[in-house]
């Protein structure tokens, strides 16, 4: 099996279908993981709880691999991500990339970088101008 395909089952077991357990059967018990959220989850069950954290954000959550590639050991897919918060007013629509490394089936690397920056600001969480006005060197300020 290509590791390309191993992603796609990855992501369409775990993310579309829900099922967790593919999690204990793909990740490596010495995993590690470099992206956004590399402070946050640590190998094993710390993922699903990533998972559950994430999906608890998002109604019907569905991610499509738009384009792969293998090279030896390694995978890349770039995916789409579409949703809908849970009062089903907003339509989301982000990107993401995974490369991961492969061994003996298993994901011993996992690298990602999603645009959780453009998820926040569709589901009302951050200003929907919030990277342009970053961009500017002004700072958000939140007030109640």
């Amino acid at each position: 099996m290509k590791n390309s395909t191993l992603l796609k089952y990855w992501f369409e077991e775990v993310w579309n279908k829900d099922n967790l357990s593919v999690i204990d059967d793909l990740l490596d018990p010495d995993v590690t993981f470099n992206g956004a959220l590399d402070g946050v989850v640590s190998p094993g069950v710390d993922y699903k709880e990533v998972v559950c954290a994430i999906k608890a954000l998002l109604d019907q959550p569905h991610v499509t691999i738009t384009h792969s590639m293998d090279d030896g050991d390694l995978a890349m897919a770039r995916v789409q991500v579409s949703a809908f918060d849970h009062s089903r007013t907003r339509k989301l629509d982000f990107t993401g990339h995974v490369s991961v490394r492969v061994h003996d089936g298993r994901f011993i690397e996992f690298y990602t970088n999603f645009d959780y920056l453009r998820m926040f600001e569709q589901l009302g969480q951050l200003p929907t101008d919030a990277l342009p006005v970053c961009l500017t060197g002004e700072r958000l300020v939140w007030v109640e």
